[in-house]
């Protein structure tokens, strides 16, 4: 009998924040010039991730799409998604991200989380 009541994903804490390049794909649908934003990543899950990067892009007014291409594992993975949530922390702006992963590519995702677990790289929470 499973007695598994969790509603939520897993969320899986990087032991070492990872920084990668976030792109700004558009801004309340508006195409935004392509150039590169460092961030750094949290946590993620399969639905969704915790990031930092040094500009403030309100997402309660605007509605913001990003792509990032994070090197998890040993492969590149592109992820797109939107930002829900920031605070300010210290002079950075942290961001919640709900992830829009393409059907083809969602058990890649769970897949590298759960390999880096076992690996002792990510927490799981």
């Amino acid at each position: 009998m499973n007695n598994n009541r969790r509603t939520e994903p897993f969320r899986y804490t990087l032991k070492e924040p990872a920084t990668f390049d976030l792109h700004i794909l558009t801004i309340n649908g508006i195409p935004v010039p392509p150039k590169p934003v460092s961030a750094v990543l949290y946590d993620i899950s399969r639905s969704g991730c915790h990031l930092a990067f040094p500009l403030n892009v309100n997402p309660e007014a605007n509605l913001v799409r990003v792509g990032m291409e994070m090197v998890l594992a040993s492969e590149s993975m592109y992820i797109e998604g939107t930002l829900k949530w920031n605070k300010e922390q210290n002079g950075t702006f942290h961001y919640g991200i709900q992830l829009d992963i393409p059907e083809e590519d969602r058990d890649r995702l769970p897949s590298v989380l759960r390999r880096l677990a076992g690996e002792g790289k990510i927490l799981v929470r």
